[in-house]
């Protein structure tokens, strides 16, 4: 295996052409980080709807448009309510700091020195002055090239390839650049990243975005790394990530496969998302209608599901939230007393006793299927859950969409989910995180 890991490396190197291999500090077969969530209680929820919002009208399939672009910006620069962090290192001396882990972006990218104005965050800026093994990625590189065109700035020989995103509430701009980059244990040379030295925006405690999408930009894809994993805990303990060969979901009870699928009208390139196939969806004992177009894709490339760690509650295509609303409320009626979700941005509450465990409230099962045959069995408190301090509204986690459909990572918590891109498969089962 670590023949075959040398190999590929070395066609990366080739094909870029202008970086020497890719190389790790301690094997070629797999590494791991850790995972820290931000928020665990639920007077954030509110705020988490409203980023995932403006995140979702960015989940959408090849951007062109000014308006587009400008709102996949927004969303990249105000992460953070309801994410996890990564600890990552860059540099050399090395500059250790948090990062948002994001499964629907590209880019790795972090705020530099000298920054004009740039938002707050908690450690030092990275200053590619004082780094030994910091270079400028040139303008012909693939990598730059794979910037889409809206976004890249006029290039040259001393700017090198430059960036400059415009949106509504800020701009972000700065250059992609080569640098090493360390994740655990493991280190690996010249990972382009972006050097951002103008921000606005609020990152809620990261210094940057560690993005592990399909694309040509992410880490993952720079690394040749055929597969990670992780496993999201809902308390607030370290979660584990895992690349390379240590990405392993334990074989046993529970363990289910579903294959990745492709967006038959956009390329990775313009949806560098992890898209996965749901057929059915099941209410306590009641199948809902759902039938291929309900959260199926369009013929512009529109819809379909995917699974996303950088959104923080499931999205719904409205005709197949509708179906899960009114079953809801049949399976609940004369049980529970429905109130207004709107003080909470949710949309089917119903009141719960604020001395109780939420848990007590009687809500009807929930259980995902998905192409394959696998079946998730949704832990209530990834679905349902109370949504103020006194635990006196408890509110149903997932909403309506126009667009895509996502799977956010709070229904992904307590779940060990392995994304095989070499196999063309997710795999997933529940799990004891703070085992793994």
């Amino acid at each position: 295996m670590a023949s075959t890991a040398l190999a590929v490396l070395t066609f990366v190197a080739v094909f870029i052409r202008t970086f020497p291999p890719i190389t790790c500090a301690i094997d070629n077969h797999g590494f791991r980080g850790s995972l820290t969530r931000v928020h665990t209680h639920s007077s954030n929820y509110s705020a988490a709807v409203h980023r995932d919002t403006r995140r979702l009208a960015f989940l959408a399939p090849a951007p062109t448009t000014s308006p587009a672009i400008a709102l996949a910006l927004q969303v990249l620069a105000e992460n953070g309510v309801g994410a996890y962090h990564v600890s990552i290192s860059i540099g050399t001396p090395p500059l250790t700091f948090p990062a948002i882990l994001d499964t629907g972006s590209d880019l790795v990218w972090t705020q530099c020195a000298p920054c004009t104005e740039c938002f707050e965050q908690p450690t030092p800026l990275y200053d590619p002055a004082r780094s030994s093994t910091f270079s400028t990625l040139p303008c012909a590189s693939p990598l730059c090239r794979s910037l889409p065109s809206p976004f890249r700035r006029a290039c040259n020989a001393s700017g090198g390839c430059a960036y400059d995103y415009r949106y509504v509430a800020g701009f972000t701009a700065g250059r992609l650049a080569a640098e090493t980059l360390a994740v655990g244990g493991a280190s690996f040379r010249d990972v382009a990243f972006g050097c951002s030295t103008a921000n606005g925006g609020y990152m809620d405690g990261a210094s940057g975005i560690l993005g592990l999408g399909r694309g040509p930009l992410s880490l993952v894809s720079q690394l040749g790394v055929g597969r990670f994993s992780y496993c999201l805990r809902s308390d607030e303990g370290a979660s584990p990530i895992l690349f390379g060969s240590l990405a392993n979901v334990t074989t046993g009870e529970g363990l289910q496969f579903t294959p990745l699928v492709q967006n038959p009208a956009v390329p990775v390139t313009g949806a560098p998302y992890y898209y996965v196939n749901l057929t059915g969806v099941r209410v306590g004992a009641a199948d809902l209608p759902v039938t291929p177009a309900t959260f199926g894709f369009t013929s512009t490339g529109a819809g379909g599901v995917i699974v996303d760690s950088g959104t923080t509650f499931s999205y719904l295509a409205k005709a197949g939230y509708a179906m899960l609303e009114r079953a809801f409320l049949s399976q609940t009626a004369g049980l529970l007393t429905r109130v207004s979700g709107a003080p909470f941005d949710f949309n089917l509450c119903f009141e719960a006793d604020g001395g109780a465990n939420v848990d007590a409230v009687i809500v009807p099962s929930l259980v995902l299927s998905f192409a394959g045959g696998a079946e998730y069995s949704v832990p209530r408190r990834s679905y349902f859950d109370a949504v103020d301090e006194e635990g006196r509204v408890a509110c149903l986690l997932v909403l309506p969409t126009g667009g895509v459909s996502v799977i956010g990572n709070v229904m992904q918590m307590d779940l060990h989910l392995l994304y095989d891109l070499d196999g063309g498969t997710m795999s997933f089962a529940p799990a004891v995180c703070a085992t793994v």
